[in-house]
């Protein structure tokens, strides 16, 4: 099988798992932010094979975010997901330069996604949810609840990395 089927196969794999993830009924949903326990790992793996193949893994997270997320919330649900773009091509190329440890690109990318879904929290909820919510509260709660989500993904997927690396 050559390099570029190989990719089309995991792509297929990791952005089918990233929409049945969104299914998962452990998740804690707000109008405004989303946690779904193992809902980065398809995008971590991703980041591990090339940057279509992490592009293809985050439509399929935004698919399946619009498909299980109520109405007005999958807006801000859906964009915050397809943020995971910017720390996973990121976090490819960190891992492509191989200049640091896998916690390290973890950490990296934790931030760079917390701030990403945090602008687009702050960006989108004013326009999109009516009541008591402010925009810096709520972008607040979705970067604390984004970095401590990253964190614990990364920690689950970073074991499994480890064993995929030593059966290449």
């Amino acid at each position: 099988m050559n390099k570029r089927t190989k990719e089309m196969v995991m792509a297929a794999i990791l952005t089918a798992l990233s929409i049945i993830i969104t299914y998962s009924p452990v998740k804690l949903v707000l109008p405004f932010f989303t946690l779904t326990v193992g809902a980065h790992i398809p995008t971590l793996i991703a980041m591990f094979i090339s940057p279509w193949v992490t592009a293809m893994t985050v439509i399929g997270s935004c698919i399946g975010f619009l498909m299980t997320i109520p109405a007005p919330s999958s807006i801000i649900v859906v964009t915050r997901a397809a943020t995971h773009i910017v720390f996973a091509l990121v976090g490819y190329n960190l891992i492509k330069k191989n200049l640091l440890p896998l916690y390290a690109v973890a950490l990296i990318t934790a931030v760079i996604h917390a701030l990403f879904e945090g602008l687009s929290v702050y960006i989108l909820t004013p326009l999109v949810i009516t009541g008591d919510t402010t925009a810096t509260a709520a972008a607040g709660i979705a970067i604390a609840g984004t970095l401590v989500h990253h964190i614990l993904d990364s920690a689950i997927c970073i074991p499994i990395l480890i064993a995929l690396k030593k059966q290449k």
